[in-house]
């Protein structure tokens, strides 16, 4: 199996990587992370712990243009053709919409968005080609209900709902599948300014959504899930 994963080096990207690698089954990954140094860490912990798996890293800016040709290069090189996309990388900047700069909600719409359009569109057509493949989009549960301060956040992940949704109509008769997950919040970095101890023990883990990741894309080839929602069980707990 040759997999891609955006987003890798940390917080779910990290968790997919890790769980996709506890198969005995030989794969080969193509991981992509903005941290050169996260990034050569997390390919150096993969291949000591699950050393029947080749792993193949590239920097990447997902909403940089020229990066993302550099690492499906690397993609195309190293792994031929692409059985599993997972598009992954993202962030967030929270404030009020008049707070808001319009560096930062470009930026913020540049990983969210404009990374997923442009990995999905540059490794699609071999996926075409071979009339086979799963492409996995982590969005949000932001991405159905706003919430204030998060305008931003809110409107990138609705419109990548929006993105693979249409994407799921346009591929299906090539026997690609198009899967969006939506998970509540998650215990990563990615809250670690906002979130205390007593929160996070009420939230989702990053294992729990590789494992409704690995799930999709080890469903038979002929069912697909287009859309997932997943929250934690008792978030009162």
């Amino acid at each position: 199996m040759n997999i891609v994963i955006t987003g890798s080096s940390k917080g779910i990207g990290l968790a997919i990587a890790q769980r996709f690698s506890r198969e005995t089954t030989s794969h080969r990954f193509a991981l992509c992370a903005r941290n050169e140094t996260e990034l050569t860490a997390t390919r150096e912990q993969l291949a000591k712990n699950y050393p029947q798996h080749s792993y193949y890293t590239s920097v990447c800016d997902v909403s940089d243009e020229q990066q993302v040709l550099k690492f499906v290069d690397l993609c195309n090189e190293k792994l031929g053709t692409i059985d599993i996309l997972v598009n992954n990388a993202g962030f967030g900047i929270f404030k009020t919409v008049t707070e808001l700069s319009v560096s930062e909600f470009r930026s913020v719409l540049g990983a969210n968005l404009r990374g997923v359009f442009l990995l999905t569109k540059n490794l699609l057509p071999p996926m075409r080609a071979k009339k086979s493949g799963t492409i996995i989009t982590i969005s949000s549960i932001a991405g159905k209900n706003g919430f204030s301060g998060g305008g931003a956040y809110c409107a990138s992940k609705f419109a990548v709902r929006g993105l693979m949704q249409s994407l799921f109509l346009e591929v299906r008769t090539d026997n690609i599948r198009c899967i969006t997950i939506c998970p509540g919040s998650v215990v990563t970095d990615f809250f670690k300014d906002i979130d205390s101890p007593s929160t996070s023990t009420k939230m989702l883990n990053a294992s729990d959504i590789a494992e409704s990741v690995w799930l999709s894309a080890y469903l038979p080839l002929s069912a697909n899930i287009s859309e997932i929602e997943i929250r934690p069980t008792n978030p009162k707990g």
